[in-house]
């Protein structure tokens, strides 16, 4: 058995600042999520995927691991993919963040064992206010917890056995986008019981506690009047049914993952799939998942859970990367678009909101749009397909920057001397850093071939900053009036390990701050006059 010779893999939080610690060091995963299918399979894995991660210059790869073939007969254990997918990452010099296809993926529950799926008595399933039966296995079942529980359990105690000096796995996520889908709540027997009975005091005293931070929807609904025994619908009116699924979600999730962390205590996260549009309904997204609106419950019915993370697809990237950066809550994103808006956001995400992580879906397949599972074994040009189309190279160079980057950035975790760039609609024009107000002019419009501009800055101090990222130019002005800001010098130039390699001065018809479409770093000093 290995022994623990180092701490593990850890988030740590100094006042607002979160920071990922692997090997000791700050660390930001620059990641790709695998397809769903892709880690059933090692052959697969290593003729697929492993080299494309290297290629997009990852540092971590982001793989599921699920029930039914952790477990195939119940009290069997099988560890083989387990072991072949952490000794694939330390191959190819990769960090290993495994997904737990437990008792949910996308809501459903697809990759539980079948001895699970056979048994719908002791694991039942969801009922629609219909009457009509689900592919869910039930969150108010104590037999689906506690199965869940021991297998988990058990992965978390190999992986600990075999990786705790080594430390290749960093983070693990539980479950899947948890949630139901096709009702907003379970209208089971069993369920109802749970539903006629009071609101848990648990519940209540935390939105008491907490009641200055719940998100604006959440208090609208909540009656913090009422103390002592209150029915769901008294409590939260028009939102019971859907505050009530994401209670008893949190909580079964919190048993596993308190189960996982005894064994090996490494960060636990929680993906979300999210709300699409204001008017959507519950069970049209996962009803009871960490949406914006039910992270305060989250936050009440799961404390092993480390971090609630959402999965970005919509084109409203800022405004969630904002609503799910909180003091309790640093922002990862476990799942995203992998398309020309990706670059730019990643820069943003790491600049704006000091996140700790960041993942495209589906990296295997970045840029062609074949998904593996249809196409079989990628044929031979499939790398040189992905290059052509643009995205993947950009991603690779800026995976590349920000990795050498990493020292200096998370110095910065925390304050207001780190800043994202991002073009969107909500981005404002200027912002004021240091001595300086800095105009910002995106060199392209929004839409059509062009991809958006994004980038971070690192005010080293009130005269001298760091700027990444691609797309867009600089104007500085003095911040006291009748003073004119100006150039001491501005340097082209690269990180390695943290540490800055200077490339041309950039003078006379280059003597400005513009960043090309290829992912680049300045470093400028100002004075004034």
């Amino acid at each position: 058995m290995a022994t623990m010779e180092k701490s593990t893999p850890h988030i740590e939080k100094i006042n607002d600042a979160y920071k990922l610690m692997v090997d000791g060091q700050p660390f930001i995963s620059l990641a790709g999520e695998v397809h769903n299918s892709s880690s059933s399979n090692l052959a697969y894995m290593d003729q697929h995927v492993w080299e494309r991660l290297v290629y997009f210059n990852c540092n971590t790869a982001v793989v599921p691991i699920s029930w039914e073939f952790l477990e195939p007969e119940e009290g069997k254990f099988d560890f083989t993919l387990v072991d072949g997918l952490i000794e694939g990452a330390r191959r190819h010099h990769l960090k290993l963040v495994p997904i737990w296809f437990g008792s949910w993926k996308n809501s459903h529950s697809t990759y539980v064992p079948a001895w699970v799926k056979r048994d719908q008595e002791r694991f039942p399933r969801v009922m629609t206010a219909g009457g009509k039966r689900l592919p869910i296995v039930s969150c108010h079942s104590e037999e689906a917890v506690l199965a869940d529980r021991k297998a988990f359990a058990a992965l978390m105690r190999h992986i600990k056995e075999i990786d705790s000096n080594e430390q290749t796995v960093i983070m693990v996520q539980v479950q899947n986008e948890a949630g139901l889908l096709g009702t907003n709540r379970d209208y089971a027997p069993y369920a109802m019981e749970q539903f006629a009975a009071d609101v848990p005091s648990e519940l209540l005293h935390y939105l008491t506690e907490h009641q200055e931070q719940l998100s604006p929807v959440l208090k609208q609904h909540w009656n913090g009047t009422l103390h002592g025994s209150a029915s769901w619908p008294e409590v939260f009116g028009s939102l019971a049914d859907e505050v009530f699924t994401a209670w008893h979600y949190s909580r079964y999730i919190n048993e596993i993952a308190a189960a996982g962390k005894q064994e090996y205590d490494v960060p636990m996260f929680v993906n979300t799939w999210l709300k699409q549009y204001e008017e959507q309904e519950p069970g049209q997204y996962p009803s009871g998942g960490a949406v914006q609106h039910m992270l305060d419950v989250w936050k009440a019915g799961a404390p092993h859970i480390d971090i609630l993370a959402p999965d970005i697809y919509l084109n409203e990237f800022a405004l969630v990367c904002e609503q799910f950066t909180r003091p309790d809550n640093p922002l990862f994103i476990p799942e995203t678009r992998r398309d020309k808006a990706t670059v730019a956001n990643v820069f943003y995400a790491i600049g704006e909101h000091h996140a700790l992580g960041y993942t495209p879906f589906g990296i295997e397949t970045m840029d062609n749009g074949v998904d593996p599972w249809s196409a079989g074994f990628l044929p031979p040009n499939h790398f040189m397909v992905m290059e052509s189309a643009g995205v993947g190279p950009l991603l690779s160079r800026s995976y590349e920057l920000l990795h050498h980057m990493t020292p200096v950035i998370t110095e910065y975790y925390g304050t207001k001397h780190l800043r994202g760039i991002l073009q969107d609609k909500a981005y404002p024009s200027a912002i004021r850093m240091g001595a300086f107000r800095m105009q910002i002019r995106f060199k392209h419009r929004l839409g059509g071939d062009q991809a958006p501009a994004g980038g971070l800055i690192i005010a080293l101090s009130d005269h001298e900053y760091i700027i990444a990222g691609h797309g867009f130019a600089i104007e500085f002005s003095s911040l006291k009036p009748g003073v004119t800001a100006d150039f001491i010098s501005i340097d082209e130039g690269w990180f390695k390990e943290g540490q800055w390699q200077s490339g041309r001065r950039l003078n006379g018809d280059e003597y400005r701050v513009s960043l090309g479409s290829e992912p680049q770093v300045l470093k400028v000093q100002l004075y004034e006059y």
